[in-house]
């Protein structure tokens, strides 16, 4: 793959750290994190500024706040009732549900008492929880509600090592009587009681792990097979992950308190970086509402000055806001696509004239709209996991959200980030200090330093693969442009040749068709084909937004998919979209899925990244359809 010599891979073991390893964790004096673990670090934030706050959290419509000591108090509870119950240094507890309070607690008490914690996606099959469970060997669950509990429960009889199930809302559970199960309240009850002693039993505990040993688990995404559990220790979180977030973005601990919302599953590494471990070294004040499904309302009411989610989440929010717009009509729309037209003039042309209209523009027009989404205040905005569309970043920083592109990976940490005001999108920024990057002779990007994982749990053979000597073979086909930021192509597995034998990199094909609000996820097929096509799901909350504005009747989601007129809406979108592209990369044919994606049925993984092979499998009626008049042109010449 590349010359890199083969030596063995120090991230792997016991390693001298960086330089840049001193910070403020939140308050005046500097700790050197080389050495410390995640618990120690909280030990150390706790005792500095006990009465600030770390969460706050909506319970029946009221916030309460969580104060560092308080936070402390209830995770060393949670560790000593983990003790009681047989859990020991270097075990698994598995934690499902929602981001809250209770769960952050939960992670930091598995810390504490010297384990290891991860979290299972909302979204996963029963299958792949047995899956996970397994792999990991958990010996305890901590589950939300009923509705994990029972998904657990279908495949318990194939996870022997899951002693506990520790549930947090325990009202439904009148139905069962396993002596496993038990309630959140009861352990962290039977902590408050310990005594002084007893409680010094679990601060001996976790000075028996070190900062090389695993701190938490990330299951890969399992786009092309079994996900696997990825190794992250306590160096890698602390150094890699959080310390390279506030280097970057030092405003992180100056500022009195900076504002989040915690939304994303904590099965993600970029969740649980952000929200779990970077508090500990900055102002970040962690807020969470009553239930994701309120997610708008929870940042209306919190106001946050930092805003962190996954591109499709900045997706839909922007395509919902244009399409009200739309819908609006008149002044409104009027107003809109002059303000726009003033900021892209600004944007392109700045001058004393275009800023003063795109101030104008951005108090009378963008700040309330932005209000309505609670993301006036944002400061600045990040996001990363996958690919964001151009355009969609572009649209919010013409809205005045300082939008910023991020590379990370589950098995590095935090790889790149764009800075400054505005930047313009396209690239993931320039690399993070400690992170050295090399470019292979095949364009893959490899990757050394702090935040490179342990590797791969029980799967040696699959942790070598993604070696090259010293560093991390990313998958990634990228570059280094002559600003000395970070573009990546694609992954370098998903490269099409097409028939004729041209190069197609899919994801910039499909970023810019999923610029439109109307489109929530396309796949392009091109792999030995003639022409580039497209299996496009249409954005259900827009598209009947549209539908019902327009008169047009549907009965159901499929019904919808297969109207005259939203065949000829996406038709547009596409031909918008191809205008954006080279002839050779042009979508020729494309045809709308009738089902909403969904990670249960095996065509997404849990954060809904696609999975090609399955994907086309489902849907392959659809594909040959639109090559159809080809094959038959074969046919006949064969």
């Amino acid at each position: 793959m590349t010359d890199v010599a083969h030596t063995e891979n120090p991230a792997r073991q016991a390693t001298t750290p960086p330089k840049n390893t001193t910070t403020t964790t939140g308050a005046a004096d500097h700790v050197d994190l080389a050495w410390l673990t995640i618990g120690e670090a909280l030990r150390e934030r706790a005792s500095r500024t006990p009465d600030d706050v770390v969460v706050r959290e909506k319970d029946q419509g009221v916030y309460r706040a969580f104060t560092w000591s308080q936070y402390l108090q209830d995770a060393t509870a949670f560790a000593w009732a983990l003790r009681r119950r047989g859990f020991r240094p270097g075990q698994h507890v598995a934690v499902m549900g929602d981001p809250t309070y209770r769960f952050m607690v939960a992670d930091a008490g598995v810390i504490l008492a010297g384990g290891v914690a991860f979290g299972i996606y909302t979204t996963c099959s029963p299958e792949e929880v047995r899956h996970q469970i397994r792999t990991a060997g958990a010996t305890t669950l901590v589950a939300e509600n009923q509705e994990y509990v029972d998904r657990f429960f279908e495949v318990a009889e194939d996870c022997p090592s899951v002693n506990h199930v520790v549930v947090d809302d325990t009202r439904a559970l009148f139905g069962y009587d396993d002596a496993r199960i038990e309630a959140f309240d009861d352990l962290l009850d039977e902590g408050n009681a310990a005594t002084p002693q007893e409680v010094a039993e679990v601060h001996e505990a976790a000075k028996t792990v070190s900062v090389d040993d695993p701190a938490m688990l990330i299951f890969t995404s399992g786009t092309t097979g079994p996900s696997k559990a990825a190794m992250i220790s306590h160096r890698n979180v602390l150094v890699g992950g959080a310390l390279q977030l506030c280097t970057v973005f030092p405003e992180l601990h100056r500022e009195d308190e900076v504002r989040i919302v915690a939304h994303l599953s904590l099965a993600h590494a970029f969740e649980r970086i952000i929200a779990l471990y970077s508090p500990i070294l900055s102002r970040i004040v962690v807020h969470t509402g009553e239930g994701l499904e309120n997610l708008s309302t929870t940042l209306y009411e919190v106001q946050p000055n930092m805003f962190h989610a996954v591109p499709r989440v900045w997706q839909k929010f922007a395509a919902g806001a244009i399409t009200r717009v739309e819908r609006a009509g008149g002044l409104k729309q009027r107003a809109y696509q002059l303000a726009m037209r003033v900021a892209k003039r600004h944007r392109r042309s700045p001058s004393a004239l275009t800023r003063f209209g795109y101030l104008f523009a951005r108090l009378l027009v963008f700040r309330p709209m932005l209000r309505k989404f609670g993301l006036a205040k944002v400061r600045f905005g990040i996001t990363g996991g996958t690919h964001i569309p151009p355009e969609v970043q572009r649209t919010w920083q013409l809205w005045g959200v300082n939008l910023l592109n991020a590379l990370g990976m589950t098995e590095v940490g935090f790889i790149a980030f764009q800075t400054g005001q505005f930047p313009e999108p396209g690239s993931v920024g320039t690399p993070v200090p400690d992170i050295a990057v090399q470019v292979a002779e095949d364009h893959e990007l490899l990757y050394r330093g702090p935040g490179v994982f342990l590797g791969y749990l029980n799967q040696p053979e699959k942790t070598e693969e993604v070696f090259e000597g010293e560093w991390f073979a990313s998958g990634d086909v990228g570059e280094i442009n002559d600003e000395g930021h970070l573009v990546l192509r694609d992954r370098k597995k998903d490269i099409m040749i097409t028939a004729g034998g041209k190069n197609i990199t899919p994801s910039l094909i499909e970023n810019v068709m999923k610029a439109s609000p109307y489109i929530s996820e396309l796949v392009l097929i091109a792999d030995g084909r003639k022409f580039p096509t497209a299996l496009v799901e249409i954005d259900r909350e827009t598209v009947e937004d549209w539908a019902r504005s327009n008169g047009h009747l549907y009965t159901s989601f499929g019904s919808l998919t297969r109207l005259p007129e939203v065949l000829h809406l996406i038709e547009g979108q596409i031909a918008k979209g191809n205008e954006e592209l080279a002839r050779v990369e042009q979508v020729k044919r494309f045809r709308i899925i009738p089902k909403e994606l969904d990670p249960e049925e095996g065509d997404t993984t849990p954060t809904r990244k696609v999975r090609r092979g399955q994907f086309q499998k489902m849907f392959a009626d659809l594909v040959e359809d639109m090559y159809a008049e080809e094959a038959a042109e074969l046919a006949r010449f064969s």
